[in-house]
């Protein structure tokens, strides 16, 4: 399988600094860089909602919500995530694609770093997270975890907390995705790079803060 680095994207995030960032690494460790738009699946179900509204930044105004409007929204967010990576791109020689998809964030995110879950080599996926565990990786971790609990995949943290914890944790005869956060301090890290080139694991790469996942209309 050819390597992955998958970037997710979202209204406002990552910085483009963040995106050439990880497309800088993509190029230096080989790998195809795909950027990952996420329709939201439980936005969706509370906009066909009767009682639903949203209230309007920065009008303050509560209007009602619909399917339709909401999917018009995320369609033209999409189409503005798709030209911010593509602009991010233009200097950079890296493969690259962009996805649409439509579900729950974290399983989707990691769907798209392993190619297809059933490409996985056993019963149990570890999600290696490069830090301490307090950050916002940690709560993509843990969602993914309670969204696969009753699938045939088993998903396992592991906190890595520098190359070398990493690099041993890479040598276990079991999958893995590296999570990273979207640092350009960090992605631009040649010991990092050197890592990832020699391993070929699938790599994600999240915003370096939470996005909120919301929709706002002036």
């Amino acid at each position: 399988m050819r390597a992955r680095i998958v970037i997710e994207l979202a209204p406002g995030l990552p910085a483009r600094e963040s995106l050439e960032a990880a497309a800088d690494l993509a190029d230096r460790v080989d790998a195809e860089l795909v950027g990952l738009f996420v329709e939201d699946q439980d936005l969706l179900r509370f906009a066909a909602l009767p009682f639903a509204h949203e209230i309007g930044f920065p009008s303050a105004q509560r209007r009602p919500m619909d399917v339709t409007s909401v999917e018009r929204t995320l369609r033209a967010h999409a189409a503005e995530a798709e030209r911010a990576l593509a602009s991010a791109l233009e200097r950079s020689a890296a493969r690259w694609s962009f996805r649409v998809a439509r579900g729950f964030a974290a399983t989707e995110l990691l769907a798209a770093a392993l190619g297809a879950a059933a490409e996985a080599s056993g019963p149990e996926v570890r999600l290696l997270l490069l830090g301490d565990g307090n950050s916002p990786a940690t709560q993509w971790a843990e969602a993914a975890r309670s969204r696969t609990g009753g699938d045939a995949m088993r998903l396992s943290v592991v906190y890595a907390a520098d190359l070398a914890e990493l690099a041993g944790a890479l040598q276990q005869d079991l999958p893995g995705v590296v999570v990273l956060l979207g640092d350009e301090a960090v992605l631009s890290r040649e010991d990092l790079r050197a890592l990832l080139r020699a391993t070929a694991a699938p790599v994600l790469v999240l915003p370096a803060r939470a996005s909120p996942h919301r929709i706002y209309r002036r």
